[in-house]
């Protein structure tokens, strides 16, 4: 595949590509593996790949040594190259491979071996070429590498563990005398400075170079520089400046490109295209980050280069994925976790605006120095023209090597800082996973953090105490712990402070590999599902959570019912977004669709309030609106994307219940006691509540019988009856009982229309994982659930957030999230603010209606098994329904939830609570 220029083909560089561009396009190759699964014979593998993906050698996770450390990869491959090729150089360029990788070209050896997986390296390889016939190319790749640095640094990594050519390889062909590379700042105010790397100059004699707009508008004049002659690596120095130029952010990336020519007299010997941004980074010492002079906060996420069915290889349409899901949840920033990216992943963060951290690899080791040296210029070489680059990390956890700290500015012109993750450097302190009270005293610009030695949370006093709080990593997202679960509360610390900057969720993905064997997706037990979206970027509800409090724009009512916009961009007015209103009226019970009917709709507008600031949103509603049930507003960012969409309850009746009871035809309600128990009937309804618990026993229509019962007994504790009794009223039937303990009384009530409603009270104190009333009901039984209420996702103490007011419905399905199955939304767990509920079982429909009641438990969700689910374990009552008055926090991967904020800390029962619950049982009138 030849990648043809836009211009003369004598003038640029031109690109032929030998494998495919990535996991979509991949060409065969010819493959040999030395050991493990499919060894030993010469078979095909796609070009670029992970060969243990494909099913070939050993696939493993981290410190595994039953990898066999011998296991390589022989690759063979035939090409032929353009007869018009023969007076330029031409370079073999590999974008990335694991890990020590050697190439022979026709037999002969063209070059060292390299070592280092994630970085391009080439080799030139024009004296090895036939022009007038097949070349045969010629690879081998050990998966580990002989230099036990690189070994330690990647290999010996908290990740999967990957052998293979993962990246593409192309030949590069350029002129004789050409332009290597470009490395270019370029400043808000217009300054432009770039440093052109030459070779093999003879008799060229001046670099020129005009700035264009993506379509090609020419921007200012031209300007140049003298192009001095020598064999080895030149360096021409140009500058210039333009005149307003539209600045990059990540709100608004505004791009351009540099048209860059060597030239002898009039005649264009090499010409190369640079793509940049007009954009002023600075870290302000004991303040923050600041772009463009105004200051920024980074909401951000790790990301991993990962794909299930093929690992590290990856595809543009993977890449644009991650990133809309990353600006989808309102997240501004990404880190590369733990090593550079794709070169097309920056490029594309650029065009749709991310901010990045990128990472010389080393998970806790680092490279020795001079392989150091070289990786980080092969990094920062290949990077260093991305405005979203705003720092450089030095490995992570303690793999830095301090020797390389200044190498990185050697190839720098813009001088990005360098940051050393989990431990404060260069003014930031980005120390993982503190606990909340921690976290708040690094918040005050103390060198809180992590020391490995000690293993412990304290201040360094011996470093800086105005440094600026950026955790790389926090809220660590294993299972449905961490992610948006307490990052409120975090959040909040981080934006009280002068000198926080934000920070970066582990992580985005779960990391589970569909195992070529099984076909089952493969998480290395707790070490890899820490995602906030699934292995196919499968939305759990903390993506939800985290879109709803980051984002930049919310509307809320003030204390006088006015709806009040806060505007939390760093460049955006308010009114550059859309606001679109809508009157909803939702389906009742007895109607059998979901979602909501539209009773009007149209446009708010704001006047300015530009970053910072709030102000009123104007909004003029119809008569019509006592119609409603809710107001909803949607608001987009100017390109139309989503960033959160509220709700809110139009009237006392939509706040408790907006259904009437209906029912069937009125029957008289008679009561009769046996002897355990007291039976309500009402036509072919017949309710048993037994007289030693008061609890319900039997509920049958007719012949089928309904298995939900036992209720409504204590969440936590038992209850001892000391009375109970039955009675017959004009409207009904009853049977109420009072208890000592806990559970202080329960009223049973058979209504004529055949609703059976409970009222219960009981009484709890001290620190409790939740309380409320529980009931059975089979969990085989159950087919399907819809509600009116917030959802469509369950919710946990220190996650309330992310759920909006509707009427929502799903399947059954038995999802832990991360664990298994990745359905979503889970169709387990406890859901807010319900006001009715349908469960559809294999014995009928069953209606509830709960009154004062906060949470509806639906069914009991599954957890990891013990020795997996690590501070992310949750103290829920086993049972079929339950009707709570305080739910549990869920913890992180590291930290139990009281490690975290207000919201993480026990619940406190407050005394005597109450609450009521109306059922009905089969098909709605």
């Amino acid at each position: 595949m030849l990648a043809l220029p836009r211009c003369s083909l004598g003038q640029e560089t031109q690109r032929q590509y030998l494998s495919g561009h990535g996991k979509d396009d991949a060409v065969p190759w010819k493959f040999f593996c030395t050991t493990g699964a499919l060894s030993g014979f010469w078979t095909n593998l796609p070009v670029p790949s992970n060969w243990d993906v494909q099913g070939f050698g050993h696939l493993t996770y981290k410190k595994d040594y039953t990898n066999a450390l011998t296991e390589r990869g022989l690759y063979e491959h035939e090409f032929s190259v353009p007869s018009s090729w023969l007076d330029r150089r031409v370079f073999l360029v590999f974008e990335g491979a694991m890990t020590d990788t050697s190439a022979k070209l026709n037999g002969e050896s063209v070059g060292p071996v390299h070592q280092g997986s994630f970085y391009r390296f080439k080799y030139d390889v024009t004296p090895f070429l036939k022009f007038d016939g097949t070349n045969k190319l010629e690879i081998e790749v050990a998966k580990h590498s002989a230099n036990e640095s690189v070994n330690k640094a990647e290999r010996l990594a908290d990740y999967w563990v990957f052998g293979g050519i993962f990246r593409p390889v192309y030949l590069e062909a350029v002129p004789a005398q050409y332009i290597e590379r470009v490395a270019i700042d370029a400043r808000a105010d217009g300054d432009f400075k770039m440093d052109v790397f030459l070779r093999s100059v003879k008799d060229a004699d001046v670099v020129e170079a005009q700035i264009t707009t993506l379509d090609g508008q020419k921007v200012g004049e031209k300007f140049g520089a003298p192009a001095s002659a020598g064999p080895n690596r030149l360096k021409a120095e140009l500058q210039t400046k333009i005149g307003s130029p539209k600045t990059w952010t990540a709100e608004t990336p505004n791009l351009y490109r540099v048209e860059v020519r060597l030239k002898r007299g009039n005649e264009v010997l090499h010409q190369i295209t640079q793509q940049f941004g007009f954009r002023t980074f600075e870290v302000r010492d004991g303040d923050g980050l600041y772009l463009n002079g105004r200051k920024i906060i980074l909401k951000g996420v790790n990301r991993h280069s990962f794909w299930p069915d093929s690992g590290r290889c990856l595809s543009d349409a993977v890449h644009r994925l991650d990133i809309e899901t990353i600006k989808a949840m309102n997240g501004n920033a990404v880190r590369m976790s733990h090593y550079p990216p794709d070169a097309e992943f920056l490029d594309l963060c650029d065009e749709l605006g991310l901010y990045v951290l990128d990472e010389l690899a080393g998970w806790h080791n680092y490279y020795d120095t001079p392989t150091g040296t070289r990786l980080v210029e092969a990094m920062v070489a290949r990077d260093v023209n991305h405005p979203s680059i705003l720092l450089w990390d030095n490995g992570n956890e303690g793999g830095f090597n301090t020797n390389l700290d200044k190498v990185f500015g050697q190839f720098d012109p813009q001088q990005r800082r360098v940051l050393h993750p989990w431990a404060p450097f260069s003014g930031v302190n980005t120390a993982h996973y503190l606990v909340y009270s921690n976290a708040m005293i690094a918040a005050s610009g103390a060198a809180m953090y992590y020391h490995g030695g000690e293993k412990s949370e304290f201040v360094s006093r011996n470093l800086p105490q105005n440094l600026i709080y950026m955790p790389t990593e926090f809220m660590h997202a294993l299972y449905d712990g961490g992610g948006g679960a307490g990052l409120e509360d975090y959040w909040n610390v981080m934006m009280s402070s002068s000198n926080c900057a934000g920070g970066f969720i582990w992580a985005l993905t779960d990391d589970g590999v569909k195992r070529p064997d099984t076909g089952e997706i493969d998480t290395a037990g707790n070490q890899a599902p820490d995602g906030i979206v699934g292995p196919y970027r499968e939305r759990e509800g903390s993506f939800y959570a985290i879109k709803d409090i980051w984002s930049p724009i919310s509307v809320a009512p003030d204390a006088s019912g006015a709806l009040m916009v806060t505007n939390r961009y760093s460049f955006r007015d308010a009114n550059e977004c859309g606001f679109k209103w809508q009157l909803r009226k939702y389906p009742t019970p007895s109607q059998t669709n979901s979602g909501f009917a539209v009773v009007a709709e149209g446009k708010a507008k704001t006047g300015s309030i530009p970053p910072g600031r709030s102000g009123p949103l104007k909004l003029v509603l119809p008569t019509v609106w006592t119609n409603a049930d809710a107001l909803a507003i949607q608001i987009t960012d100017p390109v139309g994307r989503e960033l959160w969409t509220a709700s809110w309850p139009m009237s006392a009746a939509t706040r408790a219940f907006g259904f009437s009871h209906a029912g069937s035809p009125p029957q008289p309600v008679v009561s009769s006691e046996g002897g355990h128990s007291f039976e309500l009937k009402s036509g072919d309804i017949a309710v048993t509540i037994s007289k030693d618990t008061g609890l319900l026993l039997k509920v049958a229509r007719g012949e089928q019988i309904y298995s939900l019962g036992t209720g409504p007994r204590l969440a936590a504790g038992g209850l001892a009856l000391l009375n109970i009794e039955q009675k017959q009223t004009a409207s009904g039937a009853t049977v109420a009982a009072t208890y000592s303990g806990d559970l202080n009384s329960v009223t049973w009530r058979l209504l004529s229309n055949g609703w059976l409603r409970c009222d219960y009270k009981f009484t709890a104190s001290g620190a409790q994982d939740c309380f409320g009333v529980v009931f059975n009901l089979p969990e085989d039984g159950v087919k399907s659930k819809r509600w009116l209420g917030d959802g469509p996702y369950r919710v946990w103490k220190n996650r309330l957030r992310g759920v909006t007011l509707g009427v929502w419905e799903n399947e059954f399905n038995d999802t832990i999230t991360g664990y298994r199955d990745w359905k979503y939304p889970e169709f387990k767990g406890c859901f807010a603010n319900v006001r009715w509920l349908q469960l559809e079982t294999t014995e009928g429909l069953i209606t509830v209606v709960p009154e004062n009641i906060p949470y509806v438990q639906v069914l009991t969700p599954g957890q990891p098994p013990d020795d997996l689910v690590a501070k992310t374990k949750v103290n829920l009552p086993k049972c079929g329904l339950g009707f709570l008055h305080a739910i549990p926090p869920i913890g992180t991967k590291f930290k139990e939830a009281g490690g975290g904020g207000p919201q993480g800390q026990p619940n406190v029962g407050q005394g005597e609570y109450s609450g009521s619950v109306s059922f009905y049982f089969g098909k709605l009138p």
